[in-house]
Formats: C-alpha cells, sequence, structure tokens
C-alpha cells in the first residue's frame, strides 16, 4: 500500500511538472549522448593502437609515370633492383616488399570513394617499397634522411604521421563530447534542483499533512527523487538511440569506406550498450545525488 502511494505520488508529480519533465527527459538524454560519444571516441582510440601497434611501415616511393621534384624521370629497373638490393642488406630493416604502380593504384581505388576514384588513374601513384623497421621510432629518421637523397626515389613517408592525424581527430572528438556533456550536465542539475523546489512548493499542503500523519522524513522525500530518476532514465534510453544514429552516420556513412578496408576500426552493438550503459548509471546516480542534496539544503519538507 505504502509502495502504491509513493508512485502514485511520483507519478502525480510528471503530471504537473510535465513541461519542467520534459526539459529535463530532452537535456539529459543530450547529455548522456556526448558522454557516451566520449566513451566511444576512448574505445575507437584504444582499438586503433591495439590494431596498429607494430604494423606500422615506411614507404620507399620511387619516381614515376607522373613525377615532380626531385624526380626528373621515371625510376629504371637497373635503379630499382639496386635500392631493393640496398634495403634488404640494411641493418634497421627487417622486411622489404615491393609494390607495383598497378598494385598501389588498386589500393587507392578501393579507400577512395566512387566520386573521387574516377579521377585516379593508373600511375598517378608511383611504386614503391613497403619496408619494416626494427624500430620505426628510432630508426626513420635515419632511414628517410638516407633513402631520400637514393637515386630513383621520390620520397619516404611512414604510417605513424596518418594515425597520429586520426587518433588527433578521435582525441578532439571526445575531448569536445566531454566539453558538451559537462556544460548540459550542469544545465541537468540546475534544472533539476529547479523542478524538485517548484514541485516541492506545489505540494507543501500535501507533505505537510504526511508529516502530521506520522510519515517520516525519507517518505516525503523519496517521490520527488523518484521524479528526477525516472526522467533522467528515459533521457538515458534516448541516450542509446542518439548513440547508435551518430555511430551509423559517423562509421555507417562518412567513414563508411574506411571502415568497410579496416583502416578505421569498427565499432559493435556492445561497444554502444556499455557506452549507454555507462551514460544511463552515471547519469541516474548524478540525478538522485542532486535530488537529494536539493531536498537537504534548499527544501523544508
Amino acid at each position: 500500500m505504502r509502495a502504491n502511494f509513493v508512485m502514485s505520488g511520483v507519478f502525480e508529480g510528471i503530471r504537473r511538472n510535465a513541461t519542467m519533465t520534459i526539459a529535463l527527459i530532452l537535456s539529459t538524454s543530450i547529455a548522456l549522448a556526448f558522454l557516451g560519444a566520449a566513451v566511444l571516441a576512448n574505445k575507437e582510440i584504444s582499438q586503433f593502437k591495439r590494431d596498429y601497434e607494430g604494423k606500422l611501415n615506411v614507404s620507399v616511393f620511387l619516381c614515376g609515370t607522373v613525377h615532380d621534384l626531385p624526380c626528373t624521370a621515371k625510376t629504371t629497373k637497373a635503379q630499382t633492383d639496386a635500392l631493393q638490393k640496398e634495403l634488404g642488406s640494411d641493418p634497421v630493416v627487417t622486411s622489404v616488399k615491393y609494390v607495383s604502380e598497378e598494385e598501389n593504384y588498386r589500393r587507392v581505388i578501393q579507400i577512395q570513394s566512387p566520386r573521387v576514384a574516377h579521377l585516379t588513374k593508373p600511375g598517378d601513384v608511383p611504386a614503391s617499397f613497403t619496408i619494416k623497421l626494427q624500430d620505426i621510432n628510432k630508426d626513420y629518421d635515419g632511414f628517410a634522411a638516407k633513402y631520400t637523397k637514393a637515386a630513383g626515389v621520390s620520397g619516404v613517408t611512414n604510417q605513424i604521421s596518418v594515425i597520429r592525424t586520426l587518433l588527433n581527430i578521435i582525441n578532439g572528438v571526445r575531448l569536445f563530447s566531454i566539453a558538451i556533456a559537462l556544460v548540459v550536465l550542469i544545465a541537468s542539475i540546475l534544472l533539476i534542483s529547479n523542478t524538485i523546489q517548484v514541485a516541492a512548493a506545489q505540494r507543501k499542503n500535501e507533505t505537510s499533512i504526511m508529516r502530521l500523519v506520522g510519515a517520516s522524513r525519507w517518505m516525503t522525500e523519496l517521490p520527488f527523487m523518484l521524479e528526477t530518476v525516472i526522467a533522467t532514465a528515459v533521457g538515458g534510453l534516448i541516450s542509446f538511440g542518439l548513440l547508435a544514429l551518430g555511430k551509423y552516420v559517423v562509421l555507417g556513412e562518412i567513414f563508411k569506406l574506411q571502415v568497410e578496408n579496416g583502416v578505421i576500426p569498427n565499432l559493435g552493438v556492445n561497444e554502444l550498450i556499455i557506452a549507454g550503459g555507462i551514460g544511463l548509471i552515471a547519469g541516474v546516480v548524478l540525478s538522485a545525488l542532486t535530488a537529494f542534496a536539493t531536498l537537504r539544503l534548499y527544501v523544508r519538507l
């Protein structure tokens, strides 16, 4: 009977303050969605590091059919053979693989969108050697300085700069999501506090009567706390949908080709559930604590 009485008070309070409850649901859903996005971005960074750790290679590009400085002509077969022999005997090199113009062209086509791929022609990307160094962080600078000046070489590049750029972008998204989540969470906390104070003022006579007939302070405070927890929980459930939509747009549309080709790690349902669950639990706990603090510090029941 007591539980029925408390829940009836909860739903009556939600009905009376429907607009503020809706505002609370929307604000918490946005805040928790950004919090979940930060968790997903952090997961993406972890997968990036795991997938690419120890797999980063160096590319030594030759002079191709289409050439710029320092190339003046296409690399000859004799120059290619001599360079391959020199690379194979270099003590800092653990493996050497020759990649032809045709193979490089196919790779570029695979990772480009159809709207851009038709602009690329065979020969636009020269042949290259894919090199694995013993320690890319320690050996790359000396290796690049040595082979950039070699005959028939147009340039030496490594994947670290590309990966770091992608990681910086993802980390920027993570930090942006955290900042937005904090701002909206602060707004949600203020909204929770104001909602409880307004609701308590509206139901002052009811709570006074409850105290007169022997109800404890916890019994009079519990409906207000449950109202905010329920509103936050609904917002958390909505944030699940927002996270799924964001994941589909970013990884399923914007970076679809990169995900399909394995350049960017994909995120599954489990990651979405974990990120959404973290946001939901954090939101419910924060709303309960905010409601409790407001009732104890600003409201006399």
